[in-house]
């Protein structure tokens, strides 16, 4: 069951769902929230193999928008972070949509990774996987709207511990691939 406003509203007031900076009206839609970007992207760069499964450092180039103008040209994939750092109680989980408005002039903001889970104490940024699928190029700013995050009730409180290898993230971070968590070859 998708959060109603009124329920997401009443969360926010008791804390129960914790957003910052603190979400304006305006931002709390029929069925969720807006989500905004964060001011600071990764560009990968060209020409890196990687296998997901051997530990690597990749490299990125980090940008500021909020310094730099950039175009996201046609084809091209970046990653972001929500301007906003989300933490929820273990029964209520995020999905993360993309906006109506910027798909239809080709972008996406999450190519796989659009559940958000209370797998971490603290809250933290979802980093946006960008991809522009579209013929234009179209200028990134900082804390424009890309998203969306709906809320939904799980059946029973989530049980496991984290096992999360992006504790404390307030902005964009690349890729752990040193990470492996147990059973996983």
């Amino acid at each position: 069951m998708i959060l109603s406003d009124t329920t997401l509203k009443k969360m926010l007031e008791k804390g129960e769902i914790k957003i910052y900076p603190e979400v304006e009206e305006y931002n709390i839609r029929p069925t969720g929230i807006r989500v905004h970007l964060g001011k600071e992207i990764l560009v990968p760069i060209e020409g890196q193999v990687v296998d997901i499964t051997k530990p690597i450092d990749l490299e990125y180039e980090k940008i500021d928008v909020s310094i730099n103008d950039f175009i996201l040209e046609p084809n091209m994939f970046i990653l972001g972070s929500t301007h906003e750092k989300i933490s929820t109680p273990p029964n209520i989980i995020g999905h993360l949509e993309g906006r109506s408005t910027v798909a239809r002039v080709g972008m996406a903001i999450h190519c796989t990774s659009g559940v958000i889970d209370s797998m971490h104490d603290e809250p933290r940024t979802i980093v946006l996987e960008i991809k522009n699928w579209g013929n234009f190029s179209l200028k990134i700013t900082p804390y424009m709207p890309l998203g969306m995050l709906l809320f939904s009730e799980l059946t029973a409180e989530i049980s496991q511990q984290s096992q999360s290898q992006y504790k404390n993230q307030d902005t964009v971070v690349a890729p752990n691939l040193h990470f492996q968590p147990k059973g996983i070859n």
